[in-house]
C-alpha cells in the first residue's frame, strides 16, 4: 500500500488553510449539479439548494441547463422550489424572460433592454447532470450497471442537514467501514462490514458491502421495522448487497440500498461546517404498489445517518483539542476497512501538489 499523505490537523480548522485545500479540491474534482429526474418534462424546473437557490436546473427539451435564479435588474429571485414554466416573471418589477434565459420584457422601461440570464449547458452521465466532465467510471467493468440504473425511478424529494464539523471529516466516515462495528447498532446487522468489496479509480471508489445473514435477530426498532418488510418484499431471495457506496471526488455520494438510490453532495461552509444535500429516488411502480416500504427504509437510512453525525463530532472535537495546542497526530489507517480513507487523503495531496 502507498504511503499515506494525511491532511494537517490546522487544515481542518484554520479559515485560511481550508479555504485553500477547499478551492484546490473542488477546482480539480466533479461538479454535480442534480438528476434529470428532478426536471422529468420538457419546461420543467428545480430550484438547487446546492447551490444556494443561485441556479435553477431546467429540462430543455433536448438538453438540461443551469440557469441564474437572480434577476438582471435589481437583483431579486425569480422561481422557487420545483415546476413548470415556459417563461420566467419577476415578481418584484415583473421583468420577464424566457425559458432559455433571455430578457423578453421590462415594464416601464420606455427604451427596450436587452438582457440574458447567465446560464450553462450540462453534461449528462447515467442521468446525473454535471458542469464539465463527467464520471470516468465503467459502470459495467464495475458490475455496478444494474444498481445504478435510474430506469423507471422517480425523483422523491430532498434532505439538507447542516453540519458543525469540517467537510473532510463527513467523507472519512463515509469512507470507512471500521466504525459501523461500534457507532451502528441496526446497520451493523443490517450489513457485514467484512464483507467488503472495494473498488478504486483515479478520482473515485466504490464499496459494495453484503447483506447481513442474521436479519431476523433483534435491531433497533427502525431497522426492525425495515428488515422485516424487506424479508417480505423478498423472500428467500435476497439481494447480494445490503449496501453500495460510491465516492465521486471531491463530494459526491451515489448510494444504492434494495430498491432505492440516494445521491448525497457535502458542501463546505468554511473549515467547521458543511452542509449535506441528500435526494432519494424509487422506483416508480414499487413505489405505488408499497408505499411503506419506503417510508420504513428511509426511516433506517435517517437513524444511521444522526449516528455517523455522532461519529464526526468525536473526530472533531478530539482535532480540536489538538488544533488549539498546535499539535499534529494521525493514527494508522486500517488497509482494508478504511482503504478508502486512505485513497481520498492522496487524491487530496495530488490535487494541492498540481496546483
Amino acid at each position: 500500500m502507498n504511503q499515506t499523505t494525511y491532511p494537517s490537523i490546522k487544515s481542518y480548522f484554520d479559515p485560511d488553510v481550508s479555504k485553500r485545500e477547499i478551492d484546490q479540491a473542488f477546482s480539480n474534482g466533479l461538479s454535480y449539479a442534480g438528476h434529470s429526474l428532478m426536471v422529468p418534462e420538457k419546461y420543467s424546473y428545480q430550484v438547487l439548494p446546492n447551490f444556494n437557490d443561485r441556479f435553477a436546473l431546467f429540462n430543455q427539451g433536448d438538453s438540461y441547463e443551469l440557469i441564474s435564479n437572480v434577476c438582471l435588474h435589481r437583483q431579486a429571485k425569480l422561481l422557487e422550489g420545483q415546476g413548470r414554466a415556459r417563461s420566467i416573471v419577476c415578481k418584484l418589477h415583473c421583468w420577464g424572460y424566457d425559458n432559455s434565459g433571455l430578457l423578453k420584457g421590462t415594464p416601464h422601461f420606455k427604451e427596450a433592454v436587452n438582457g440574458q440570464l447567465k446560464k450553462e449547458t450540462l453534461s449528462s452521465w447515467n442521468g446525473l447532470l454535471f458542469r464539465g466532465r463527467t464520471p470516468q467510471m465503467d459502470l459495467a467493468a464495475l458490475g455496478l450497471t444494474g444498481y445504478l440504473d435510474f430506469t423507471n425511478y422517480f425523483y422523491a424529494g430532498s434532505e439538507t442537514a447542516e453540519y458543525q464539523f469540517n467537510w473532510k471529516t463527513f467523507i472519512e466516515i463515509y469512507l470507512e467501514n471500521y466504525h459501523v462495528y461500534s457507532m451502528h447498532p441496526g446497520l451493523r446487522q443490517f450489513v457485514k462490514p467484512d464483507d467488503l468489496e472495494w473498488s478504486f479509480g483515479e478520482d473515485f471508489s466504490v464499496q459494495k458491502v453484503g447483506l447481513g445473514e442474521q436479519l431476523t435477530k433483534r435491531t433497533t426498532d427502525r431497522y426492525r421495522e425495515f428488515q422485516d418488510a424487506l424479508l417480505a418484499r423478498y423472500g428467500q431471495s435476497l439481494p447480494r448487497y445490503g449496501a453500495i457506496w460510491c465516492f465521486l471526488y471531491p463530494n459526491i455520494m451515489i448510494e444504492w440500498y434494495p430498491d432505492i438510490i440516494v445521491v448525497s453532495t457535502i458542501y463546505p461552509k468554511g473549515a467547521g461546517a458543511c452542509v449535506n444535500h441528500v435526494e432519494f429516488y424509487y422506483p416508480t411502480a414499487l413505489y405505488q404498489e408499497i408505499p411503506d416500504y419506503f417510508v420504513l427504509e428511509k426511516k433506517a437510512y435517517m437513524e444511521t445517518a444522526l449516528e455517523d453525525e455522532d461519529a464526526c463530532l468525536l473526530l472533531e472535537k478530539g482535532r480540536r483539542a489538538l488544533f488549539l495546542q498546535g499539535e499534529e497526530e494521525h493514527g494508522p489507517i486500517e488497509p482494508f476497512l478504511e482503504a478508502g480513507v486512505a485513497h481520498f487523503y492522496n487524491w487530496l495531496s495530488d490535487k494541492k501538489s498540481n496546483v
